[in-house]
């Protein structure tokens, strides 16, 4: 409906001046420093119907992070790997759902665990998400192929080795209703990611 989009809408938006004012707060002229890194694991589908046609799966996500005055970082980074097969309609049609997606992510270190070496953060932001689903039908002429905006919420841990290599545990929780074939459906779900990164100083 219009109603809800534009309440979609207003809420990117906020998010977008939330991550922005955070990180003009932040005082100028701190130390700065780049990530870069891998994460995998694995995704959960919430929506139960799908859940059973094609299940859960494997996803990777490589990042690139800008950080600094100590406990604040930008993310960006892309999800990909999700693509499931599986039989559907009365027919048991062969077909196959793929979903991939960039996210744009603001990060603060929550100092929660007194452990050396050890880092803890939550991070909150906005995500483009692509899906697609193709059914070998003679009934189906066009494969579902949209997109949408969406929020990222979530946190992890890091454990700091030497010389700014690190390894990484992440969960979070990215939503994604969406309505092909004017069918409400949830392709969203919560991650489970182990990774390793690098920072340096430029």
């Amino acid at each position: 409906m219009p109603f809800d989009n534009v309440k979609k809408e207003e809420l990117m938006k906020k998010l977008v001046i939330l991550i922005s004012l955070v990180f003009i707060s932040v005082q100028v002229g701190s130390a700065a420093w780049f990530t870069l890194g891998l994460n995998a694991g694995y995704r959960y589908l919430d929506d139960l119907a799908l859940g059973e046609i094609y299940g859960d799966g494997y996803v990777y996500e490589p990042y690139i992070r800008y950080s600094f005055a100590g406990s604040y970082s930008l993310e960006l980074s892309y999800e990909g790997g999700y693509k499931r097969s599986g039989q559907v309609g009365l027919f048991q049609e062969d077909s196959t759902l793929s979903v991939t997606g960039l996210q744009l992510s603001g990060i603060v270190g929550v100092p929660i665990l007194r452990i050396r070496n050890v880092s803890t953060y939550f991070k909150i932001g906005i995500a483009y998400y692509f899906y697609k689903q193709d059914i070998d039908s003679e009934f189906v002429r066009q494969p579902v192929d949209h997109n949408k905006w969406t929020t990222v919420i979530g946190g992890g841990m890091s454990l700091h080795l030497f010389r700014g290599l690190f390894l990484t545990a992440e969960v979070k929780s990215i939503p994604l209703r969406v309505k092909p074939f004017d069918i409400n459906v949830d392709l969203g779900g919560i991650r489970i990611l182990f990774g390793i990164g690098y920072q340096f100083w430029l």
